[in-house]
């Protein structure tokens, strides 16, 4: 008895508050309840295995639907948590994605600018300027191969009358 009684007065003093010293933070109190609790279930399952092993068992049993079922619903709760954050995870990677694609057009463009306005300063022919020259000298060389056809045969007729 003088067993009982005293592991009794340790466990009241431990569940007292003022047992711990008070730091006032969250941490301190949460820890306090869960000693508390810890301590409730102890002597709930002491008391059950002195007084009537048959409800030990059936506390045991409860025990592990009620522990069963909060784990499926913490289970759920992860897997719709986890899918928030990829889903979040895949909207970010796409949004980076997109700015990306526009900076990248944005560069190319300054880019063509700089160096068309280079070129241009340089003297450097366009590509359109590069495509009318070559018109206009490939009308010169038709021009050219048709006079020379009108003379050989202008020419020609000259050269027997000698």
């Amino acid at each position: 008895m003088a067993k009982k009684s005293k592991s009794k007065q340790r466990a009241r003093q431990s569940a007292r508050p003022s047992a711990r010293p008070s730091t006032g933070s969250m941490q301190a109190r949460l820890l306090d309840m869960l000693h508390q609790v810890w301590l409730a279930g102890l002597g709930a399952a002491a008391k059950a295995q002195h007084g009537a092993p048959k409800v030990f068992e059936e506390l045991v049993a409860e025990g592990a639907r009620i522990h069963t079922g909060t784990r499926d619903a913490a289970e759920k709760a992860l897997r719709g948590a986890f899918g928030d954050v990829q889903s979040a995870l895949n909207a970010g990677v796409n949004s980076a994605r997109e700015g990306a694609a526009d900076a990248f057009e944005n560069l190319e463009k300054v880019f063509r600018t700089r160096v068309h306005r280079a070129l241009t300063q340089l003297g450097v022919p366009s590509a359109d300027e590069v495509a009318a020259l070559s018109k206009r000298v490939d009308a010169l060389n038709a021009n050219i191969s048709q006079l020379a056809r009108t003379r050989k045969a202008g020419a020609a007729p000259r050269v027997a009358a000698h």
